[in-house]
């Protein structure tokens, strides 16, 4: 999971979190509130984001909403409840399900090199293609080195400068591997645009379409989709996103970053959804409905990751995190960090693997440096996968 962006903090946005309920016995919605509000408001409140949003399921209860703060900093429209954001790392998640699909039906090896599908793509200089396996794309132990390092940074950031894959693998392959191929742990974007060309070269169609047919139709994603190319602006209801950058005189200041070319994500993380939409694809995954058992057995094999200052202890196995819950217990999901939203979803399952209780936070802004803003970030997930309904 790609580490959440430390910036400085915009003007504080005052706002208080409201709950709205949708098919849901008004205690789930009275009995959560208390704890995922007091998250939400904390994050627009003290930590100055514009707005933040939870969705909470419960197998028994139904659905709660939650949001706090305002969608767009100028006109103070409140926080869309199931608007559409940009998804970033949760479509690593989709990725990894399609290559898991493409194992089971026998046309690719999960263990297998990574020159046996892609043949001649790493230089040697970057990496031994014939030692990597597909396995390490997919839990970030390649050691492949992260094309995104030699990008813009947010304090210089380019909104509309377009990439192609090219783009992104040569400045990945620009410079030798990190580490020796399942040495350790270390986020890469780097792998997932490979495994997007791999799946490209398996099947002969992009690997959007693969997502779409083979994960956003099944799971009934209606609302989520990946942008054409040179397409800026988020379709549908949406909230503003926004950059958090340092000022000379304030000393923080914010951009509006809605409106981007979104080509420097690439199979990575190149997709938009809603908060709805994105309980559904993790409901259907492990519900069951994407892959097969054994299949999924894989995919939830982990490893575990550097912690850092307010995130939960993470451990990931194929573009699926697991995070340790402080009632007890894990949650399955994944979180995306891009300019202008970040979103962690989380999933946790009853005694007999069932789909107990679903919840998704996003918020329309980069987090910004104090260490309680990432701590806030998750006590709203946690809130919502641990209250009692």
């Amino acid at each position: 999971m790609k580490r959440l962006f430390h910036t400085v903090l915009a003007t504080v946005v005052l706002g208080t979190a409201v709950a709205f309920s949708g098919g849901a016995a008004p205690s789930a919605a009275s009995t959560a509130a208390s704890g995922v509000v007091r998250a939400l408001d904390k994050l627009t409140h003290d930590d100055g984001l514009p707005g933040a949003v939870a969705r909470v399921t419960d197998r028994s209860r139904g659905t709660s909403t939650f949001v706090s703060g305002v969608g767009d900093t100028e006109t103070r429209s409140p926080m869309p409840r199931d608007g559409h954001f940009r998804m970033a790392s949760n479509v690593k998640s989709m990725v990894a399900i399609v290559i898991l699909q493409l194992v089971g039906e026998r046309r690719i090896s999960l263990d297998a090199p990574v020159a046996t599908s892609l043949p001649g793509v790493v230089p040697p200089s970057a990496g031994d293609a014939n030692r990597i396996t597909i396995r390490q794309l997919l839990q970030h132990t390649s050691g492949l080195h992260e094309y995104s390092d030699s990008l813009p940074d947010h304090w210089e950031f380019a909104p509309f400068a377009h990439y192609t894959r090219d783009d992104l693998l040569r400045r990945a392959f620009a410079k030798g591997p990190d580490f020796p191929s399942g040495a350790k742990w270390k986020y890469s974007n780097t792998g997932y645009v490979l495994l997007g060309l791999m799946i490209e070269k398996v099947t002969g169609h992009p690997w959007r379409d693969e997502v779409t047919t083979r994960i956003l139709d099944r799971a009934g994603m209606r609302d989520s989709y990946f942008p054409k190319e040179y397409e800026y602006g988020l379709r549908g209801s949406h909230a503003h996103g926004y950059l958090q950058l340092p000022a000379a005189e304030t000393g923080m200041t914010e951009a509006d970053v809605t409106h981007l070319d979104p080509s420097r994500s690439d199979a990575s993380g190149d997709g938009i959804s809603t908060p709805a939409d994105l309980t559904r694809f993790y409901t259907a995954l492990l519900g069951g409905r994407l892959l097969r058992p054994d299949l999924l057995g894989e995919m939830k094999k982990v490893v575990a990751t550097p912690s850092s200052p307010g995130s939960p202890e993470l451990a990931y196995g194929l573009g699926l995190g697991r995070f340790t819950l402080p009632c007890g217990g894990y949650a399955w999901g994944n979180a995306g960090t891009t300019q202008g939203f970040q979103t962690v979803s989380g999933v946790i399952l009853d005694s007999r693997g069932k789909v107990a209780r679903a919840t998704v936070i996003e918020v329309n802004s980069t987090l910004g440096p104090r260490p309680t803003t990432v701590t806030h970030f998750f006590d709203a997930l946690f809130s919502g996968l641990c209250a009692r309904l």
